[in-house]
């Protein structure tokens, strides 16, 4: 297993609200290939540091890992969300699409800098779990940031290398947000706090902001995890972004684990952070999973699976379809 080298708190980027920054690991192998984390939390909670033991990965999958800060949704005052805000959490804060506009910079960024730490510019995949799989997605299907949309156009600027590409060659997503038109309509939710209203209200941002809207066949092969019994982020989310990718002609991989709720719990009360998560999948599997496939290929080629033998669902799986996409 190679020694892996950190580097913790870099800044990426200077925004008024404050100096976002990312955590840096990088195995000691000449120009791995690199995966940016986008942590989970609601788009308003947790930290860059929700991310599963990413120097142990960083070392087993032979990938440098960074894992990016973006600025978290301000609550205003009297939001029945007021719950979700840490006052301890030191992220700058924000609306949407800061956080989307914060990823894409720090991807250029981490392009920009890559003969610096020693890894591969050009080989980058995105992962992202829950809120942070969204962003993961939105990321993998939105080249330029200015592409999200005349909706959000006046909200969006590339001030962090801008001469740098902001797209990623592949994308995991666990249990990650694909279609804000999935959810019911509503005005006191998250959602309606991220859209600045409810759907009825602003249609346009909505259907902007949902990955599945920006599906093409230049979309990059996508790997989902997702399980059935998600009563946070319901499993259709990652059914119609898999079917999505699957009538654009794009491989893919869907995995569904039976029985488990968000984060892999085994119920909302038992819901932990995506720091164990991991642990939970890479424990000797005790539930069920269907593995679902999308596998295309251009006239006169023969069609490729992304996994090799389609293993159980957590670090094997990613490490494989990592070989295959940007390795």
């Amino acid at each position: 297993m190679n020694d892996v080298t950190v580097y913790e708190g870099v800044t990426y980027a200077e925004r008024p609200e404050g100096a976002m920054k990312l955590d840096l690991y990088v195995p000691e192998r000449e120009d791995p290939p690199l995966v940016v984390n986008v942590h989970g939390g609601g788009w308003v909670a947790e930290t860059r540091a929700n991310v599963p033991t990413p120097e142990r990965y960083a070392a087993e999958w032979d990938c440098a890992i960074a894992s990016v800060s973006y600025r978290l949704q301000a609550i205003p005052d009297g939001s029945n969300l007021e719950g979700m805000y840490d006052p301890a959490n030191p992220t700058p804060r924000g609306s949407f699409p800061d956080h989307f506009v914060d990823v894409k910079a720090g991807i250029r960024w981490l392009r920009a800098h890559a003969g610096e730490y020693g890894y591969d510019a050009e080989r980058v995949a995105a992962w992202g779990s829950s809120a942070g799989g969204h962003l993961a997605l939105l990321t993998g299907v939105v080249d330029d940031v200015t592409d999200l949309g005349d909706a959000f156009a006046d909200e969006v600027e590339k001030a962090v290398a801008p001469e740098e590409s902001g797209a990623v060659q592949a994308v995991v997503s666990w249990y990650g947000v694909a279609d804000f038109a999935l959810p019911e309509d509503d005005v006191d939710g998250i959602i309606p706090l991220l859209m600045g209203g409810s759907r009825s209200e602003r249609p346009e941002r909505y259907a902007q902001a949902s990955p599945v809207t920006h599906v093409t066949p230049e979309a990059p092969p996508t790997l989902l995890m997702h399980g059935r019994e998600d009563e946070v982020v319901d499993v259709e989310q990652s059914r119609r972004f898999f079917d999505a990718l699957d009538d654009a002609g794009v491989n893919a991989v869907r995995y569904e684990l039976h029985g488990l709720n968000h984060v892999w719990a085994e119920s909302v009360e038992d819901i932990e952070s995506e720091r164990v998560a991991m642990d939970l999948l890479a424990a000797e599997p005790s539930h069920a999973q269907s593995v679902y496939e999308a596998t295309h290929a251009a006239a006169g080629e023969s069609p490729e699976s992304l996994l090799a033998d389609l293993p159980p669902a957590g670090p094997e799986a990613i490490r494989q379809f990592l070989d295959r996409t940007v390795r």
